[in-house]
């Protein structure tokens, strides 16, 4: 199964609550280069499943213009969700290929967990950073970080 790993764009701090943070004109900038690069390389997912928070349901309709797909919101994909509550989410998903949209600090914990080993070279996840994480169980050092790619340039891989 591949996993593909999307933080939201750069989001305003000017609301009430981090729930209502929406995307700056950068971070829909940041974004839709990471959908241009997406649709680019050909890849696309079964499923897209998305944080409730504002600038990820935004950073999703963005990068989800082309496809379509029905986004699903999942409560466990905000900042603060433990890992055994996202792989139990996880265990639900009966297709090849899942994008999930979040934030930070749950997407770098993620791959520090699921690649856990191997290759400690991880960077984090800047605004609109993508990572592609593959795996046959998503379970603690079950997982191969394929490539980490950071706005501007994502043709670099960042791993």
């Amino acid at each position: 199964m591949e996993i593909l790993l999307i933080r939201h764009g750069a989001a305003s701090w000017e609301c009430k609550t981090d729930i209502e943070r929406e995307l700056t004109e950068q971070g829909q900038r940041e974004v839709q280069a990471a959908a241009d690069w997406i649709r680019a390389s050909g890849w696309q997912p079964d499923e897209l499943w998305v944080s409730p928070y504002r600038r990820a349901v935004q950073t999703a309709a963005i990068i989800n213009r082309d496809w379509q797909l029905k986004p699903r919101l999942k409560s466990s994909l905000t900042p603060d969700t433990p890992q055994s509550e996202l792989e139990s989410m996880l265990s639900t998903f009966r297709g090849q290929r899942l994008m999930l949209v979040s934030h930070n600090p749950l997407l770098s914990n993620a791959i520090d967990f699921w690649h856990g080993g191997a290759n400690k070279s991880y960077w984090g996840m800047h605004t609109a950073s993508m990572a592609m994480v593959t795996a046959e169980v998503f379970a603690q050092g079950c997982g191969n970080l394929e490539w980490l790619r950071h706005y501007p340039n994502y043709d670099h891989n960042g791993r």
